[in-house]
């Protein structure tokens, strides 16, 4: 708002902080302060034991491109070039840079890839997890195309061995 030069500028009284006053501004404080601590914490750094969840949103994408062999087959590629290193040839976390992970300064596995627990995740799920990553995975958004990515998520459901996978589906239901 633009006040004329010549314009008379009307002073307010000033208001003497009383005990209301103080109150009022010590309750302030303290929402702000304990607003400032929640998001803190949900930004902290997460700990090796902590369970890396997707959003919502994110797990319940369905994937687009078919498990075929030719999907799959690429990508058993895109998963030697990016994945291989900290998971392993067969996704155990065993590969040749596994041993030297760490998070936080704290030494830390790649996850298991051949676990039927994998099954308990929904392909969105992997497929967020593979662009945004979680230190010390890097994410891979940048490296791989959306198409490369559910290609590697295709792939990766292949790693459980076959009875185990055999198992899982049964007692899911075939889903």
């Amino acid at each position: 708002m633009l006040i004329p030069r010549n314009a008379a500028v009307e002073a307010k009284p000033l208001r003497k902080p009383g005990i209301n006053h103080a109150l009022s501004l010590a309750g302030s404080c303290i929402a702000l302060l304990l607003g400032l601590l929640a998001g803190f914490s949900q930004s902290a750094p997460k700990t090796e034991g902590e369970a890396w969840i997707a959003p919502a949103r994110a797990a319940r994408k369905q994937n687009p491109i078919p498990a075929d062999a030719t999907s799959i087959a690429q990508g058993k590629e895109l998963f030697v070039l990016g994945c291989l290193p900290c998971h392993g040839p067969s996704g155990k976390g065993d590969g040749p840079a596994a041993a030297t992970l760490e998070r936080n300064g704290v030494p830390i596995r790649p996850g298991n890839l051949s676990s039927a627990k994998l099954w308990e995740q929904t392909d969105g799920t992997l497929f967020w997890k593979l662009s945004e990553g979680r230190s010390p995975m890097p994410s891979f958004q940048e490296t791989f195309s959306e198409t490369q990515r559910w290609q590697i998520v295709n792939y990766v459901r292949t790693l459980v061995p076959k009875e185990e996978n055999k198992n899982h589906v049964a007692n899911s239901g075939g889903k």
